[in-house]
């Protein structure tokens, strides 16, 4: 039998007293069950009394809204960037309130002075930057000892830096040191210049007393071989690559600047670097002789081997670098006293330097060669002095293009107006006007030629440099030879010259810088003027137009009278132009009388006293050159021409009184003068008597411009009675139109008739003309009867107010005539 299967059996289920879970791995696991939750909730309280902004209010503050003492602090965060962020903040606080330098500049100098030895140059260098356009400017005025003395010794800590560039930030920052406070190189001369001892920054922060410059010198000289071994170690660097390294470029050229400094000090006993060197006091100065003996060219002659720097497959901005280092280098060997007794090989070497970079250069219009140039101008005038005739033609030469290519208002132009100034001044230079040389004859007129035209095209945007041209031609005027070439020149300068007055153009008169310029610059040009050993009648009508000018300080024209009244007793200007000149300026003075209405000037000032000084002196200047009666008739003419032209009342005045000033009683006048002159006067007349004056002093005023006339008529009786007779005429015919022959306007016929008889009532008021009107019964007679004819006549048309108006006229003209009369024996 087969047995059955046998089946499975089923496990029986258990209670389970633990679950297991299955993790997966990299899952978080979660918290137990019984964890305690330490998370703590919390809302922010807004105290409005307690904000940021509240505490700085009317503090100052950066345009990030920080404070000075929170940005001090930041300037010396660990991150460059917040740093660097800071000191432009100081910057920007410092420049709008300058009162926080003025309060805090021991703590600000006191905090930044860390950074003098700051690991970034970005840092270094806005502190740089810091220090030189805002702290050292607003603290010019302060006891700067302390300042400094705050300053030193991290500045010579910086300079024992590992970093090569931090080594030279701190002599970077000596130098601005020096130019801000210059005793500053004496005081601490010692710790800058090398020695056994180790430069360290624990020194007092104190400012020490100077030590003896003569230890100094002897610490300078020692110096000077050791700066250019270091020169020379620089040159395998630089030459070993195709291109200079900038880095090594800028250890050359402070290299280079120290010795030049040194150089400088001990030839010249000046400190400081261009442009603000100091010159040390007297007392202080090196013995120049002893320190000539250190100054031997020799003992640079290191320096002298490498030069000229002459690399070749330079690109542009590497070619500048070098040749900035050469003219270091120049300079430097140019400072010396004895160099001129050099090889002859080393000193050429030199001079073609000179000769080839002006001459090249300065042509090429940068900037950058005119800068560096520029040292080398002033020693062209020692050069020409002391070097052989050929190369003095080829020095000359190259300086001649220098100045005539550079820019007007540069300060290459002012450098070479200051080398031409020493080269041809009689007591510095024996190059001054030296016929025997042609050459160098030729360059100096070259120089004198350029000097007007220089003149106009400075106009007044640049006075001290043209300051310094008209120095110059009144130093040439002064110095120049009678008939000499220069003499001859120095005239024909006249023609550019006279533009610097005033030109004429097809607009008109066109005033030239002169006009505008400073007091003590126009004394310097009017000087000049004597000089010129004939002065033509164009340049003398520049003159005075100038004169003419209204924006003119009205002093000048009596100073330019003067001036030129000593060059005609000189001779320079003949009779004929000199008189003219006086004449024109008589009779187109634009005066502005007092209270005179529009004629004002803008300013509300008067320029009739000013008129009236002029007058005088014209007067009293042509009264002065010659014989009275052969002066007269030279000038009869021209005078009367001008009295009976279109001219105002104050001319004709002034006019007036130039006559009788060179006439005599009785008159030399011509009956032709005299019949002229009587044509004119009687509206002269009447126009004074019928003006009206403001003021207290109307009645003076009126006799300050009858008087002149009033000579003339106690000298030509004749003229008297002409006078007389056209202002009969006038009254007869004043029922008519006026006749233009006789320069009478048409205004109102009382005013005229009432004018007539106000100018005879004046006349009658001055005793010597009334003793000549009682020969003139006739003349009065006829007038009194025209007078009367009018009143009584129907004819006239004239109305009520007219006609008491001349009533009373008459009365007043008949009364003092019949008491005369009556008096006279």
């Amino acid at each position: 039998m087969v047995k059955p299967k046998s089946q499975s059996k089923k496990p029986q289920k258990r209670g389970v007293d633990f679950k297991k879970i299955r993790r997966k791995i990299g899952r978080k696991l979660p918290p137990p069950k019984n964890a305690t939750n330490t998370e703590i909730k919390s809302k922010a309280i807004v105290l409005p009394e307690q904000s940021i902004a509240s505490e700085k209010a009317g503090l100052a503050v950066s345009k990030k809204g920080l404070t000075l003492k929170e940005l001090l602090q930041q300037s010396s965060h660990h991150n460059i960037k917040v740093r660097k962020d800071a000191l432009l903040g100081i910057r920007d606080i410092l420049l709008k309130h300058p009162a926080e330098l003025k309060l805090h500049k021991l703590a600000i100098i006191e905090k930044l002075r860390e950074r003098i030895g700051d690991d970034d140059k970005v840092v270094r260098e806005t502190l740089y930057q810091l220090f030189k356009s805002v702290i050292f400017p607003g603290c010019a005025k302060d006891n700067q000892g302390p300042l400094v003395s705050l300053m030193m010794a991290y500045i010579f800590s910086a300079m024992t830096h590992l970093a090569i560039d931090v080594r030279l930030m701190a002599f970077k920052f000596f130098d601005l040191v020096v130019q801000f406070y210059p005793p500053s190189f004496s005081l601490y001369a010692e710790k800058d210049i090398p020695t056994h001892d180790i430069l360290h920054s624990f020194e007092p922060e104190v400012a020490r007393e100077p030590i003896g410059l003569t230890d100094i010198s002897k610490k300078l000289k020692d110096l000077l071989p050791i700066l250019v071994g270091c020169f020379q170690d620089f040159m395998p660097l630089v030459n070993s690559t195709p291109q200079p390294e900038l880095q090594s470029c800028d250890c050359m050229q402070f290299i280079l600047q120290c010795i030049d400094l040194i150089v400088g000090f001990l030839v010249s006993g000046i400190c400081g670097s261009e442009p603000d060197r100091q010159v040390l006091p007297p007392c202080q100065k090196p013995d120049i002789t002893t320190y000539d003996q250190f100054l031997s060219p020799m003992l640079l002659k290191k320096l002298w081997d490498v030069f000229p720097l002459n690399l070749v497959h330079l690109s542009g901005k590497d070619e500048d670098r070098i040749f900035m280092l050469n003219t270091v280098i120049a300079k430097i060997f140019l400072q010396l006293r004895n160099w001129d007794c050099s090889s002859f090989a080393l000193l050429e070497k030199f001079l073609e330097f000179v000769e080839s970079s002006l001459s090249t250069k300065i042509q090429s219009g940068k900037v950058f060669h005119e800068k560096h140039l520029l040292p080398l101008i002033p020693y062209i005038p020692k050069l020409t002095m002391q070097i052989s005739v050929d190369w003095r033609s080829r020095i000359l030469q190259a300086f001649t293009e220098v100045f005539k290519n550079c820019s007007p208002d540069s300060s290459m132009k002012l450098a070479c107006l200051s080398a031409i100034e020493e080269m041809l001044a009689p007591e510095r230079s024996w190059l001054y006007l030296h016929p025997s040389d042609p050459a160098l004859v030729d360059y100096q007129i070259a120089w004198i030629q350029d000097l007007p035209l220089l003149l106009i095209l400075l106009d007044d945007k640049n006075p001290l440099c043209s300051k310094a041209v008209l120095r110059l031609l009144l130093l040439v005027g002064q110095a120049t030879p009678v008939n000499s070439p220069f003499s001859q020149e120095f005239d024909t300068l006249q023609c550019t010259f006279g533009g610097f007055f005033s030109r004429q153009n097809e607009n008109g008169i066109c005033y030239g810088p002169f006009v505008r310029l400073a007091a003590d610059i126009q004394e310097l040009a009017i000087c000049c003027l004597y000089y010129f050993s004939f002065m033509d009648s164009q340049f003398l009508q520049s003159l005075i137009s100038c004169c003419l000018c209204d924006d003119l300080e009205p002093y000048l024209v009596p100073r330019i009278l003067e001036v030129l009244h000593s060059a005609f007793r000189a001779g320079h200007i003949q009779f004929p132009d000199y008189t003219s000149f006086h004449v024109t300026l008589l009779s187109r003075f634009h005066v502005y009388p007092e209270n005179m209405g529009p004629a004002v000037k803008d300013d509300g000032k008067s320029n009739q006293r000013i008129f009236k000084y002029v007058t005088s002196i014209v007067c009293s200047f042509l009264s002065q050159i010659g014989d009275d009666s052969l002066v007269f008739q030279m000038l009869e003419k021209m005078i009367v021409d001008q009295i009976c032209g279109e001219t105002l009342m104050d001319n004709k005045r002034a006019l007036l009184r130039l006559l009788i000033t060179l006439d005599s009683r009785p008159t030399r006048l011509t009956h032709q003068s005299i019949v002229k002159i009587s044509h004119v006067l009687p509206k002269y007349l009447t126009d004074i008597v019928s003006n009206v004056w403001e003021g207290d002093h109307e009645e003076k005023r009126r006799r300050y411009y009858l008087l002149p006339s009033f000579y003339l008529f106690h000298g030509s009786k004749r003229l008297l009675n002409l006078v007389l007779n056209v202002m009969g005429s006038w009254v007869s015919k004043v029922s008519s139109s006026l006749d233009t022959h006789h320069h009478y306007p048409s205004v109102d016929r009382s005013t005229m008739v009432c004018s007539i008889c106000s100018v005879v009532l004046h006349m009658y008021k001055d005793v010597k003309i009334r003793q000549i009107l009682l020969t003139c019964e006739t003349e009065i007679g006829t007038m009194l009867q025209n007078l009367l004819n009018l009143l009584s006549s129907e004819g006239t048309n004239l109305t009520l107010e007219e006609r008491h108006k001349i009533q009373t006229a008459y009365d007043r003209l008949r009364a003092i005539t019949k008491n005369d009369v009556v008096g006279h024996p």
